[in-house]
């Protein structure tokens, strides 16, 4: 089921906000679900995210990307729509970053935790990231996303600072915060860090405009605020 004509058409995507807040009631602790064990939250939060796709209309059982990706994604390019269909990994939902060791880490991120890193990334660089639905299959789903196509060139690290400092009001995080590839570079602007930012990952229009498409924003508690330095 991976034929170019059989994808999923863009109108028939929903707002990132609207599906964390109607999945996330599936695992919202005392929610009407149940309790999820601290020991099954990993399998049983995916068990549930297909069972609420099913009931939403929006399992995609058997579409599965043609493209090879990163360490996060799979992906599809649609040519009707100028847009790539990202796929995560099977069973996964990317990766957050964790403050729990003292210093920032990676860590797999459950669905909600993605879905927040999506609509934190939407927010921070005006990205217009949409839910398409749930493919792979009920063993191994995958969290299918909807991006533009930005058409330009890797940046380079000058221009990602200076868009970073100067456009957007970030400081730069000395290297032993960055995390990810080894040319990762790190922000921070009061309560929001911006990590993985790296020539890959942000493209520089034929225009000029330097777009971050892929990054790992997080949310600041005051403890990684701390970590941070902040």
């Amino acid at each position: 089921m991976n034929e170019q004509a059989r994808l999923p058409l863009p109108d028939r995507d929903r707002p990132l906000q609207e599906i964390l807040e109607e999945f996330g009631d599936r695992v919202r602790p005392g929610g009407p679900y149940g309790e999820i064990d601290e020991w099954s939250v990993y399998d049983e939060t995916f068990r549930r995210l297909v069972q609420w796709s099913k009931d939403a209309g929006c399992f995609l059982e058997g579409l599965e990307p043609l493209k090879e990706g990163g360490r996060e994604h799979d992906l599809i390019f649609d040519p009707h729509s100028g847009s790539w269909i990202k796929f995560t990994k099977r069973s996964c939902a990317g990766y957050v970053v964790s403050f729990e060791n003292g210093m920032p880490t990676l860590e797999p991120a459950l669905p909600v935790e993605y879905l927040e890193r999506l609509i934190l990334q939407n927010e921070l660089f005006s990205d217009q990231i949409t839910f398409v639905g749930i493919g792979g299959n009920i063993r191994a789903p995958r969290i299918m996303t909807r991006q533009p196509d930005i058409i330009g060139e890797a940046a380079n690290d000058e221009e990602i600072v200076r868009m970073m400092t100067e456009a957007l009001g970030f400081q730069c995080l000395p290297p032993r915060f960055s995390v990810g590839y080894q040319d990762s570079l790190a922000f921070i602007r009061e309560d929001v860090a911006v990590f993985d930012l790296r020539p890959a990952n942000v493209v520089r229009t034929p225009e000029g405009l330097i777009v971050p498409i892929d990054a790992i924003p997080a949310r600041l508690d005051s403890a990684a605020k701390g970590i941070l330095g902040v």
